[in-house]
């Protein structure tokens, strides 16, 4: 049995226990290392347990192959199950999963936990409060920060490495601002790629073999997880700009950044409609209108 526990955005608890094999561990502790601890009082709670048992269940309803459940639990056929909580979720995931288009099942991989099923239940949670995840690299300067918006591929992290040396960056891939204009650190590590060793410093690339690596890794994984470490140990800032690097002039900064949230967690959806189908989801603040409501505040 493992355990690790952070928070994160002065709001939410993740607990995460179990049956976790060590490389699964490993990956855990490596992206969540430099998170904040657990809050005495969160203001919700997120608890993943990796277990081959799954909750027995009364007064349920099937929804044909695919879960059963009743007005607190689904069980899935995949041995995945969610149940609400006075104070958040508790999420099952089992040992072995099948991804992707491999016909077997295979170790449930960190990566899974973290960016198929954290991350987005963390995104409820922030909904849920006033808050909300941007797809964006984060950059702290000068008492504020500026989030970089954009599309997989249009370069949000090569943007930060370039100030790696002279700013303080808080988030690579996702950002977190509430509706009160604050932005909070996501210290998850920067994912690099063979196409950003470039912008990293020949030195580190040395030690680190970097130069070697990117031969012999494959291009959908990164070749190395560059740390980020909260420097000024602040644990939230006002936002300055919201920059979208795709369509600098646009109109709609605060729609386009839930549509761009909505593509990048689309392999969730099946997930939150059953959710939203039974009544286990309920119906919480939009990605625009916390947008909306922290541009407008951003300068105050």
């Amino acid at each position: 049995m493992s355990n690790y526990q952070f928070s994160l955005a002065n709001r939410v608890n993740v607990n995460i226990s179990g049956l976790l094999s060590k490389s699964c561990f490993n990956f855990i502790t490596l992206i969540y290392k430099n998170f904040d601890k657990p809050l005495k009082e969160p203001k919700s709670v997120l608890n993943v347990v990796i277990t081959n048992k799954t909750p027995k269940i009364e007064n349920t309803t099937s929804l044909g192959k695919d879960c059963i459940a009743n007005d607190k639990t689904i069980v899935f056929n995949t041995g995945h199950f969610i149940t609400k909580t006075d104070k958040g979720y508790n999420l099952g995931v089992p040992t072995k999963v099948k991804r992707g288009r491999i016909p077997f099942k295979r170790i449930t991989s960190g990566r899974h936990i973290t960016d198929e099923l954290i991350e987005p239940f963390i995104q409820i949670l922030l909904l849920e409060s006033n808050a909300t995840f941007v797809h964006a690299s984060s950059i702290f300067y000068n008492d504020k920060v500026d989030v970089l918006m954009g599309w997989r591929g249009t370069g949000k992290t090569n943007a930060i490495l370039k100030e790696l040396n002279t700013k303080e960056i808080w988030s690579d891939d996702l950002s977190i601002i509430d509706a009160d204009g604050f932005v909070y650190p996501y210290l998850r590590p920067i994912r690099l790629y063979s196409y950003n060793l470039p912008l990293i410093d020949k030195s580190y690339r040395s030690k680190h073999r970097l130069d070697v690596k990117k031969y012999i890794t494959p291009p959908w994984r990164p070749v190395h997880y560059l740390p980020l470490k909260n420097k000024n140990t602040l644990n939230k800032a006002k936002l300055n700009k919201l920059y979208y690097l795709n369509r600098p002039n646009g109109l709609n900064l605060p729609k386009d950044a839930e549509e761009i949230m909505d593509f990048e967690q689309l392999f969730f959806d099946h997930y939150k409609i059953i959710m939203k189908h039974l009544g286990i989801l309920k119906k919480s603040n939009s990605i625009e209108n916390i947008l909306r409501s922290a541009c407008s505040l951003k300068n105050s």
